[in-house]
Parts: C-alpha cells; sequence; structure tokens
C-alpha cells in the first residue's frame, strides 16, 4: 500500500515557501498541485508552515487530501473492503421531489432523516456507463443488470426500491440500492480529521457520535465484532458536514465475495481500499 497527499496552493505561494521544482503548475497557471508520500520528510515541513498560516487565521493550502493506492493482489487477498463509486451525479432526489422526514434528524449534525417517499431522479442525468452511481444527496443507484447479478449470486445485506422520474414516471432501467445495515464500527488507529496536515479543530465532529469527522485520513480499521455477516454494510460512523442538500456519509464495507464480483463484471468507477478487521 502506498499512501498519498494531494496538496493544491496558490501559483504565487508555491513560489514563495516551497522548494523548487516541486508539484506541477494546473492549467490557467494559476494553482500548483503536489502529490507526496506521507512518509516524505517534507511533508512535516508543511505542516508547519500550514500551522503557522492558520495562526494567522489564513491557510496556505486550499487542497489537503491523504489517499490509499493499494496493489491487485493486496486487494484480492482483503477480507473486507472500503469502496466508493464517483464522481457522484446531479440533481439530488430531493431536488426532484423525493421527501424526507427531518424531524427524526439529529439537530447537531443533520444524521438520521428518513426518505419517506419513493426515490425521484432526474433519470437522463444518472450516468449511463455505470452500474453503480451515487448522487450528491448520498442515494445509491444500480443498474438492472447489477441487480440480477446480486440475486444470481446471492449477494446479503442490501434492498432494492422502484425509481421514478421526476415527473412519477417509473423505470425498470434501475433502482435505489438501500443498505439497511449501519453497524460497522470504525475502531482506531482509524483517524479523522479536517485534513492530514492540521486534523484540528475540526468542526464536523458530532457531539452524539454520529460524525466522526470532516474526512478519512488513515486506513480505515473496523470492529470484527459488528461485523453481522452480509456481503454488504454501512460504517454507523458517518463524515463530512451536512450543507444544504448534502448530508454526512456513511463508508460502505462489502466482502471480498462482492467485490470479486463487481469486477468480474467491470463495474466503473469503483475505488477500493483495504478495509482492517481488529
Amino acid at each position: 500500500m502506498r499512501e498519498l497527499l494531494e496538496l493544491r496552493t496558490s501559483e504565487e505561494e508555491a513560489r514563495q515557501y516551497l522548494p523548487p521544482g516541486i508539484g506541477k503548475t494546473l492549467p490557467m497557471g494559476l494553482v500548483r498541485q503536489l502529490f507526496l508520500d506521507v512518509g516524505d520528510p517534507l511533508v512535516e515541513r508543511l505542516r508547519s508552515l500550514e500551522a503557522e498560516h492558520r495562526a494567522r487565521g489564513t491557510t496556505l493550502f486550499t487542497l489537503c487530501e491523504a489517499s490509499r493506492r493499494y496493489t491487485s493482489r493486496e486487494l484480492l487477498a482483503a477480507e473486507f473492503l472500503k469502496v466508493e463509486f464517483w464522481p457522484f451525479f446531479q440533481p439530488t432526489g430531493e431536488e426532484c421531489g423525493t421527501e424526507y422526514d427531518e424531524s427524526t434528524a439529529s439537530p447537531c449534525c443533520g444524521v438520521g432523516a428518513r426518505q419517506v417517499s419513493p426515490l425521484r431522479l432526474e433519470l437522463r442525468r444518472i450516468p449511463r456507463s455505470r452500474d453503480i452511481a451515487l448522487s450528491m444527496g448520498g442515494e445509491y443507484v444500480i443498474s438492472q443488470r447489477l441487480a440480477r447479478a446480486l440475486e444470481q449470486h446471492r449477494i446479503t445485506g442490501y434492498q432494492l426500491q422502484p425509481i421514478f422520474s421526476k415527473g412519477g414516471r417509473p423505470t425498470e432501467d434501475w433502482f435505489q440500492l438501500i443498505l439497511p445495515s449501519d453497524c460497522v464500527e470504525m475502531v482506531p488507529p482509524t483517524r479523522f480529521g479536517s485534513d492530514y496536515l492540521a486534523p484540528e479543530p475540526d468542526s464536523s465532529r458530532c457531539p452524539q457520535g454520529h460524525v466522526a469527522g470532516h474526512q478519512l485520513i488513515s486506513p480505515v480499521h473496523i470492529s470484527r465484532d459488528s461485523l453481522n455477516g452480509n456481503d454488504w454494510a454501512f460504517t454507523r460512523q458517518r463524515l463530512g458536514l451536512r450543507m444544504g442538500l448534502i448530508r454526512p456519509y456513511p463508508l460502505m464495507i462489502i466482502s471480498q465475495r462482492l467485490y470479486r464480483l463487481l469486477k468480474e463484471m467491470k463495474v466503473r468507477n469503483l475505488h477500493a481500499e483495504v478495509a482492517h478487521p481488529v
């Protein structure tokens, strides 16, 4: 596994604070992008620079994200995996008439709102080239092709619900993917924070424990005792902030059996990392 840090800063500040020849200038010439191994000695220097900027009420880096890259062998050897399917599509279900009951949501973080109507979407905006897609509102959609494969292979831990157009027309091409189980517990040494260089303070955290932090800044470790034997589940803790129609989101954990099926079907935009049970 290789753990990388992606950083972006203005070209002007890059020339002022970064060593010569570090990173690349993006089109338009205004932004410098860097990819560094998290173990690179330069990372600690950049952490100090970021701390100095934040002490003055500003930031040096406009983007700071850690990611992990695994070999195919590492992924195929994993018992469980964390998977994501991005980029997202728009508009959200709420923008298309899907109803949510906000009375059940936490006043602190917004987690817990219940979908109380069938999912309505702008069907033409669902990416046709994908078997799994995710809206900006956190609604998962799967293709008829994948739905049949899941049933044939007896995949467990999910439900499918019908999807309607914005105007109320049903479709047979897509289904809403529901994962009733959100019991998987993320445990130390998993780390969360505002970003990798400056994890604290993190205003996303919920005192009631619903939201663990703004983003994941380490490999995922999960409690084996919290696993229920299903091929598909969500984590109990969520990440991110409630911002308008965007809600804090759980991480998706799948079994190796399901991962191999998705790979065999050549499901696109599948981003996988090892989830370590402890």
